[in-house]
C-alpha cells in the first residue's frame, strides 16, 4: 500500500531540499526520496583526511541565494581570495611561474573583455576564438578558463551567445566564499526536520493530471498530487525513471539539447612551506589550481572540466593523479612533488546518480531551460541548476533558487 503525501520530491540535493523545506513550512505533507545513502547530491564533503570538497566548493557571490541559509543556520564562511575567480592569477610553465605572468594576465583579461561584449550569431566557443581570437596564447588560456574551469564543457559544443546571455543576467556578485566546516554543514541544516527516505531509488512514475504514483527499487510506493523532480540532467539523458505515460516530447527534446559536462578535482595534501597563490593556470592535464589552508596543512586543489576531465577519467585513478602531479610540477617546479603527502582524484562522470557535474548551454539551445522548468499539467515539476534562467545555472545557489521557485508555484495552485 502506498504512502500518501501532498508533494513527492525526488532528490535530496540543493534544489530538492529547498523545495521540500519551503513546502513543508507552508503546511504541505512532503516526502523526499533520495537514492543515495546521504543528502546533498553533488555537494559532498570528504573527511577521509582533513576536509575537502569532492563536489561544490564555493559560494559564488556575495548576493547568492545560499546566504539565506548561511545566515539562518549561522554557518561560518571565509572569503576565498581577494576578489573573484577572474581576479589576478599566475601562469606557470616549464617548472616555474612565468616571468611574463603580469603581461600574459593583461592579455588574458583583454580577450575576456572582448568575449563578454559579443553580440553576433551563435557559435561555439572554439569557433568564436578561431574567428575573432587575435592572441593565440591568451585564447588558449581563456578557452580553458571558460570551457573547463567554469562551464565544464566541450568548447566545440559550448554556446557563446548562451554564456554571454547568462553572464549578463547573473546578479549573485563576483566574490567567492568557502565554508571551512564543510559544505555539508549547510545541507544538513536545510534537511533538518524534513521527511527524507534515503536509499529510495525511484524507478517508475505513473502520473495523470493531479496525481502521481512513484515506485522505488526497494518496492516502496508513494502517491501525491504533485511531483518535484530534481534528477540531474546527466541521469535524465542516460537512465531516467520510467514515466507512464511518457513525458511530453518538448521536455524530452530539451533534455537531449542541453549540455551536461564532467568535472574532475585533483586534491593534494602538502607538508612544508608553500608559496601563497590564489589561482594558478598551467598548460597541462589539469590546468587550474588553487590552495586552501587547514591549520598548518595546505591543500592544493586542481580543477579540470569538460574534455580535460574526460581525459583524466580515461587514464584511471593512478595515472590521473600522476598527470596532475606532472602538471603541478610544470607550473611550480619539481620541489613541489616532494611536499605531497596524500592525493585524491574526485569525478562525477561514473557516478550513476549524476553522470556528470552540471549543465551548460549548447549552440542553438535557445529556450531549453525555459522548457525544462515549465510545469507539466501542474503535476510534474522539474527543477535544479539546469532550469535556472537567471544566469545562475551550474551553481548551488542556482539550484536553491529553482527549488524555491517551484515551491512557490505549487503553493499558488488551488
Amino acid at each position: 500500500m502506498a504512502d500518501t503525501f501532498d508533494v513527492i520530491v525526488i532528490g535530496a540535493g540543493a534544489a530538492g531540499l529547498s523545495a521540500a523545506r519551503d513546502l513543508s513550512r507552508a503546511g504541505k505533507r512532503v516526502v523526499v526520496l533520495e537514492a543515495r545513502d546521504r543528502t546533498g547530491g553533488r555537494i559532498k564533503t570528504d573527511r577521509e583526511r582533513g576536509l575537502v570538497e569532492a563536489g561544490a566548493e564555493f559560494i559564488h557571490g556575495e548576493s547568492a541565494a545560499t546566504w539565506d541559509y548561511v545566515t539562518e543556520l549561522n554557518v561560518e564562511t571565509h572569503i576565498a581570495g581577494p576578489e573573484n575567480a577572474d581576479s589576478y592569477r599566475l601562469f606557470g610553465e616549464k617548472g616555474h611561474i612565468r616571468a611574463d605572468t603580469d603581461e600574459l594576465y593583461k592579455r588574458f583579461r583583454k580577450s575576456d573583455d572582448e568575449l563578454w561584449k559579443y553580440d553576433g550569431p551563435d557559435m561555439s566557443l572554439a569557433e568564436y576564438f578561431r574567428k575573432y581570437g587575435t592572441d593565440e596564447e591568451a585564447a588558449f588560456y581563456k578557452i580553458r578558463e571558460i570551457a573547463s574551469d567554469i562551464e565544464s564543457a566541450d568548447p566545440g559544443l559550448l554556446s557563446v551567445r548562451g554564456i554571454v546571455h547568462e553572464d549578463r543576467l547573473a546578479t549573485s556578485g563576483g566574490r567567492n566564499f568557502w565554508i571551512p566546516g564543510g559544505y555539508d554543514q549547510l545541507v544538513k541544516g536545510v534537511a533538518t526536520g524534513l521527511d527524507i527516505k534515503l536509499r529510495h531509488h525511484v524507478v517508475r512514475v505513473r502520473w495523470s493530471e493531479g496525481k502521481v504514483d512513484v515506485e522505488c527499487d526497494n518496492g516502496a510506493h508513494f502517491t501525491a498530487a504533485r511531483l518535484v523532480m530534481t534528477i540531474p540532467i546527466g541521469v535524465m539523458k542516460r537512465c531516467p525513471p520510467e514515466f507512464l505515460p511518457a513525458l511530453p516530447t518538448a521536455f524530452e527534446k530539451a533534455v537531449r539539447a542541453i549540455g551536461f559536462g564532467n568535472a574532475s578535482k585533483m586534491t593534494f595534501w602538502m607538508d612544508g612551506r608553500m608559496p601563497d597563490f590564489n589561482f594558478l593556470a598551467t598548460p597541462g592535464a589539469v590546468g587550474h589550481w588553487w590552495q586552501r589552508r587547514f591549520g598548518n596543512e595546505v591543500v592544493i586543489v586542481g580543477f579540470a572540466g569538460g574534455q580535460l576531465a574526460d581525459a583524466l577519467v580515461r587514464m584511471g585513478e593512478r595515472d590521473a593523479i600522476q598527470a596532475g602531479i606532472d602538471d603541478l610540477v610544470d607550473g611550480m617546479g619539481s620541489a613541489i612533488k616532494h611536499l605531497i603527502t596524500h592525493a585524491r582524484h574526485f569525478t562525477w562522470s561514473d557516478d550513476p546518480l549524476a553522470y556528470g557535474s552540471y549543465s551548460f548551454p549548447t549552440v542553438g539551445m535557445e529556450d531549453t531551460r525555459d522548457v525544462l522548468q515549465t510545469p507539466i499539467m501542474n503535476t510534474v515539476f522539474y527543477c535544479g541548476e539546469a532550469t535556472n534562467t537567471r544566469g545562475h545555472a551550474g551553481m548551488v545557489h542556482g539550484a536553491i533558487e529553482e527549488g524555491r521557485r517551484v515551491a512557490r508555484e505549487i503553493l499558488a495552485l488551488p
